[in-house]
């Protein structure tokens, strides 16, 4: 009778052992789809290359500006467009499983090199949930050559629109308010820095959902 108690103790830590081992190799997929245009005309732009981060997957957009991952791991992705003569652009997502992310870049000519200009911290709070359909966006920056006078174009769009919104335009102060979002919507925003009209530098792109 020891014995075979012994063999069964045996068999079933084999077996929660293998359970565990399948539990943890499990992974959970989505993917990320959009298209990259010209921030000014809307004309689609061919080339671009799209990145991924942390899984580092690079591809470039097609004849209609498109790009697709098919197979991303589930969890939070940053995704970056990049093409010569415009600004970099990047957007924080959450991926989901068995679930399509669609993001779209409207990319803006990098016009004048004035050193390094970050826009960062912004509010709402990039992911933030639950937010009133009339709000004040507020950003910071950090600046290079600070002798150098900015200003501040905004920019939203709704999730899966291949438009956007002009929210304000040559702002001295840090701020716009925007009003009569629409409920229950993902809206996406950005910032573009211009130094004497020129473009010179633009934010993340930022993500909210109103209530």
């Amino acid at each position: 009778m020891k014995r075979l108690n012994y063999i069964l103790a045996i068999f079933c830590c084999a077996y929660l052992t293998a359970c565990e081992e399948d539990m943890f190799d499990i992974e959970s997929f989505g993917s990320i789809s959009g298209v990259v245009v010209d921030g000014e005309t809307y004309e689609p732009l061919v080339g671009v290359m799209v990145s991924t981060a942390p899984s580092s997957t690079t591809i470039l957009t097609d004849s209609a500006g498109a790009f697709t991952f098919e197979k991303v791991r589930q969890g939070d992705v940053i995704i970056t467009a990049r093409k010569n003569e415009y600004l970099t652009s990047t957007a924080n997502l959450a991926v989901f499983e068995n679930n399509q992310t669609v993001t779209n870049f409207f990319l803006i000519k990098d016009e004048r090199n004035i050193g390094n200009v970050l826009l960062f911290d912004p509010v709402p709070g990039n992911g933030a949930v639950n937010q009133q359909p009339n709000l004040t966006f507020q950003w910071n920056i950090e600046q290079q050559n600070r002798n150098v006078q900015l200003s501040y174009t905004v920019y939203i769009f709704e999730s899966n629109s291949s438009t956007q919104t002009l929210l304000g335009e040559n702002l001295s102060e840090r701020q716009v308010v925007v009003s009569n979002l629409r409920p229950n919507t993902t809206y996406y925003w950005y910032v573009v820095a211009r130094a004497d009209g020129r473009n010179v530098a633009n934010s993340p792109t930022w993500s909210f959902r109103t209530q």
